[in-house]
């Protein structure tokens, strides 16, 4: 049973829609900015981010709006975009058993838990807490409150699985529509931007120190002077179509949705690991009924750190060869965390249907350590049918997905 992506929607640091962020890729531009502001955290050397625009969240009606984060309200927005892109209902139209809601954040609001703390800190109990604080940070706060808006009752999961969570959501809804259990599947993930973010990661040395005063060179995926990544925030959903259901209803095809794959290695929380993302690629081929020879272009995780860009590097030259054009797009948006899987879907969708590789920003000079592949370095015109897209988490998670043009 073949499944298509019917609708795209997203909240970037480059823009608050699929539009607004495609134009920023080719315009080679960043979401990236300092916060000169977050030294005055002990302890936090990393002071970028690349936030999300700002935006009209009265779109949004009142009543729902008052559990939600910001994380929330991204997601939201997103998954209005796609559906109208899908020429889905927004409403009682959506609902139904063979349709599943399907995405997920790292945490809850990392913004909501610190003013929760504080005052709980500060007044020695939970007095003056707002009886709203739960809903915005539960680990299925995201889906649960998009649902809210959008009157859907139907069902829904939440997979929380770091910078890998939207990657599962799109693998996992595949999977749940080849089975037959449905019909329809709206998945993506959204994260918000805050310091104890970049905190999580300075702690282990992988966010980028060295560019505080330099916002617009950082991150540096593969290149010689990277020194670790940018947290950014965002939100990206895409609709997952059965064929049938697609032609049924008269709806249009972006592209093919081949499948993937999801594989713990179980060795280290933090550090990447070859072997397995050879195997994950590999896997995510046999499922996808693809081979090697059909891949032309990879779309990396590459985050901008020593050891995971050389990692995966190692890992597409044993599957792929040198030969396949390899990018990363950490260095226009930063790392959206759990939004990074389907929003890097999203972006392959429209390269492919542009005939555009979009380059690897700020990859002036290939790591030795990275060199091997085919590093795309700047715009160029290309016939893209087959693209495979990398997401890696904290945890030993690694996924792998297919995507095809059919030209």
């Amino acid at each position: 049973m073949k499944v298509f992506i019917t609708g795209m929607g997203a909240m970037t640091s480059l823009g608050n829609s699929v539009d607004e962020m495609f134009q920023g890729l080719l315009d080679n531009r960043t979401g990236v900015r300092a916060y000169p502001e977050w030294a005055q955290h002990k302890g936090l050397f990393s002071y970028l981010g690349a936030p999300a625009p700002d935006f009209d969240n009265m779109k949004i009606p009142r009543a729902a709006r008052r559990s939600m984060s910001r994380m929330s309200e991204l997601a939201t927005m997103a998954t209005i975009q796609a559906l109208q892109q899908a020429d889905l209902p927004i409403g009682e139209g959506l609902n139904s058993q063979r349709i599943l809601l399907c995405m997920g954040s790292t945490t809850g609001s990392p913004v909501i838990l610190e003013l929760y703390f504080r005052k709980l800190f500060e007044k020695g109990g939970p007095e003056g807490q707002l009886s709203t604080s739960f809903f915005k940070v539960m680990n299925h706060s995201v889906p649960a409150n998009v649902a809210a808006a959008l009157g859907f009752h139907g069902p829904l999961l939440s997979p929380s699985s770091a910078c890998s969570t939207s990657a599962q959501a799109m693998i996992l809804g595949w999977e749940l529509i080849q089975s037959g259990f449905y019909d329809i599947v709206i998945a993506g993930g959204a994260d918000e931007l805050h310091y104890i973010t970049a905190a999580i990661f300075d702690i282990v040395q992988a966010a980028s120190r060295g560019y505080n005063d330099r916002p617009e060179l950082s991150p540096r995926p593969f290149d010689r002077a990277r020194d670790g990544l940018v947290v950014s925030e965002g939100a990206s959903v895409v609709v997952l179509e059965s064929e049938a259901s697609m032609k049924k209803r008269g709806a249009r095809a972006t592209v093919e949705f081949c499948g993937g794959a999801y594989v713990c290695d179980g060795t280290h929380m933090s550090q990447s690991n070859a072997s397995t993302m050879t195997e994950v690629m590999k896997l995510a081929l046999t499922r996808a009924n693809r081979n090697a020879a059909d891949v032309n272009y990879v779309n990396a995780h590459a985050t901008g750190t020593q050891q995971g860009d050389s990692q995966e590097v190692a890992a597409i030259r044993e599957v792929l060869g040198g030969n396949v054009p390899v990018s990363s797009l950490k260095g226009h948006f930063g790392h959206s965390l759990a939004a990074c899987g389907a929003l890097e879907v999203i972006a392959s969708v429209k390269m492919m249907e542009n005939n555009v590789l979009i380059p690897t920003r700020n990859l002036v000079e290939v790591d030795p350590e990275c060199a091997g592949v085919a590093h795309v370095q700047q715009k160029r015109e290309a016939r893209i049918r087959t693209v495979l897209s990398n997401n890696f988490a904290f945890g030993g998670m690694n996924t792998s997905l297919l995507l095809s043009s059919g030209k």
